[in-house]
């Protein structure tokens, strides 16, 4: 995957910029919402149904403010626009230790890759007021992928 640049920001313009944003924030919600349902234990499908949240909260925000400053507008995003989001495949299989493991490795590598994304689109867009937000969001996808280093995968003697 190419790096995002700020000349290929230029070219794409912000609000498909924001598009790619929803999409990413829309995965991710999806397939925390997936693991949640396959967990193996009650802790982390709380855990997961907790991230999906708060990433169906930042889509929801992300395309509202889309819609506010640059109405409704439409993209058809490539596979190369969806790659500065997303890592792997939309979802996967969670059924023993290492497929818990890979899957982890998944949602941390996009977590960077979204932080990365809008740590990007927040150089681009300094003077605009969405500015601050696209800051926010980038820490909050780095933590978020903090936060999945530190999941365990599940001990098969656990409710």
């Amino acid at each position: 995957m190419a790096e995002l640049t700020e000349a290929m920001l230029q070219s794409m313009g912000p609000a498909k910029a924001l598009a790619i944003a929803v999409y990413g924030e829309s995965v991710a919600a999806y397939r925390y919402k997936v693991l949640a349902e396959k967990a193996l234990t009650a802790a982390h499908s709380k855990l997961f149904n907790e991230m999906a949240e708060e990433e169906s909260g930042h889509r929801d925000l992300v395309q509202n403010l889309m819609r506010q400053h640059f109405g409704d507008v439409d993209f058809v995003l490539t596979p190369a626009d969806k790659e500065l989001v997303t890592v792997g495949t939309r979802t996967f299989e969670v059924t023993d230790h290492a497929s818990f493991e890979k899957a982890m490795q998944l949602m941390y590598d996009s977590e960077r890759r979204t932080g990365n994304y809008y740590r990007t689109l927040h150089r681009f867009l300094a003077s605009h007021e969405l500015a601050p937000l696209l800051k926010s969001m980038a820490a909050e996808c780095f933590e978020h992928a903090g936060r999945l280093r530190d999941i365990k995968p599940p001990d098969h003697s656990e409710p």
